[in-house]
């Protein structure tokens, strides 16, 4: 490659980065990007430009992560190997990579104007989901934490919630002595999360259209929480009371260490438990699974539960870090996650689309910035009415 079309291709770059580039300079790019011979320097200006600003966290292995690839359909993965998006899609992927550290400019997640087509299928859009919740005392009563003021929300025996100023809510007191054990539970809604801090000090997260119930107070010689949705936990240790997850009202989570994740919608057929740091016991109809750090349980549906021995934890628990992180995800499964965030609904059209999508996507954008992202593969596209989204191939 010459050197002026070096310097001419890092100029076109930077300047498509902030935002100023023109039409005529973007269909030069345009060209640059759809020739294979620039895909190697391309990527190291990306580098270079990434490892400016946020060196730590922006380097090529996080360009190479953010990158989108599809796979053919199922009946030929075997055959078929990864196919990779042309280098504009890549390069849009990386710009998401800089919206995710919070480094401003790059086309996908700025208010650039939409071209007219995008326009007329994007009838308005869908703002992201956010701290929302529902709190269920043991008599049936409910506070909307939404609306509630910093503080003490509820007073139960000598057991009291506190709505912290960032906005999560912790339990706190200490139980008289035979004080009836009382329950509470917290919801998530669709295009919802929220934190909760235990009377024990366990951290837990709620992901969208989830609900944990949990005694407002650990008397017994066991702590025991239900899930139903997905919860990310940091368990307070206790080794005179054993922490237990029932998930779903299906499988048992015995926990001996800290942190793990657990998806556990009553929509899915699986249910996964990840565990990120220290052990957990997964037990189901009298099987039992001892995970290590690293490790994933899966239980689909009927009996077995099975082990992934080398799981994918970042993708687990991309949620509770703000994004969305899809892996040869079909559209199905993309779109589910999305509607649970979102609280959107989905109707497809036309003929199946059969590829499989990679993507890591910050989950505070308009839902409009996700779909022009995926649609950037020439795959599959969108058509948002209200909170109906149709897709079609």
């Amino acid at each position: 490659m010459l050197t002026h079309e070096h310097e001419r291709l890092k100029q076109l770059l930077a300047r498509y980065a902030d935002g100023s580039i023109g039409s005529g300079e973007a269909e030069e790019l345009s060209r640059f990007l759809r020739d294979d011979r620039y895909d190697e320097a391309i990527t190291g200006i990306l580098s270079a430009m990434a490892d400016s600003v946020v060196p730590e966290e922006a380097d090529a292995a996080a360009i190479n992560r953010m990158i989108l690839r599809v796979r053919e359909a199922a009946d030929e993965r075997a055959a078929t190997p990864v196919k990779r998006l042309p280098l504009w899609v890549k390069l849009a992927a990386a710009a998401v990579i800089v919206g995710v550290c919070s480094i401003g400019g790059y086309f996908l997640l700025n208010d650039q104007q939409q071209p007219a087509a995008t326009v007329q299928r994007y009838r308005n859009d869908v703002q992201p989901g956010g701290n929302r919740a529902m709190l269920t005392l043991s008599d049936g009563s409910t506070i909307s934490l939404d609306d509630a003021q910093q503080g003490t929300v509820m007073q139960q025996g000598g057991m009291q919630a506190v709505k912290t100023a960032e906005g999560e809510l912790s339990y706190s007191g200490q139980s008289a002595p035979g004080e009836a054990v009382q329950y509470n539970t917290l919801t998530t809604p669709v295009g919802g999360q929220y934190r909760i801090t235990l009377p024990d000090g366990t951290g837990v997260w709620l992901n969208a259209g989830s609900s944990l119930r949990y005694p407002t107070a650990f008397t017994g010689h066991a702590r025991n929480v239900e899930l139903t949705g997905e919860a990310y936990f940091e368990i307070a240790k206790d080794a005179s009371k054993p922490f237990f997850v029932r998930a779903d009202n299906q499988l048992t989570i015995e926990v001996l260490g800290t942190r793990f994740n657990v998806q556990a919608y009553a929509d899915d057929q699986r249910i996964t438990t990840t565990l990120l740091q220290g052990a957990v016991n997964v037990r189901k109809d009298g099987q039992a699974k001892l995970l290590a750090p690293g490790q994933q349980a899966v239980s689909i549906g009927d009996n077995t539960v099975s082990v992934l021995h080398d799981a994918d934890t970042e993708s687990a628990v991309a949620w509770k870090n703000g994004l969305f992180r899809f892996d040869e995800a079909n559209i199905e499964t993309v779109m589910k996650q999305l509607s649970r965030w979102y609280g959107i609904s989905v109707v497809y059209r036309g003929a199946p689309v059969k590829e499989y999508f990679t993507a890591t996507i910050p989950r505070n954008v308009p839902v409009s910035k996700v779909f022009e992202l995926l649609e950037l593969t020439g795959l599959v596209h969108f058509e948002i009415e209200g909170k109906q989204v149709t897709v079609t191939p």
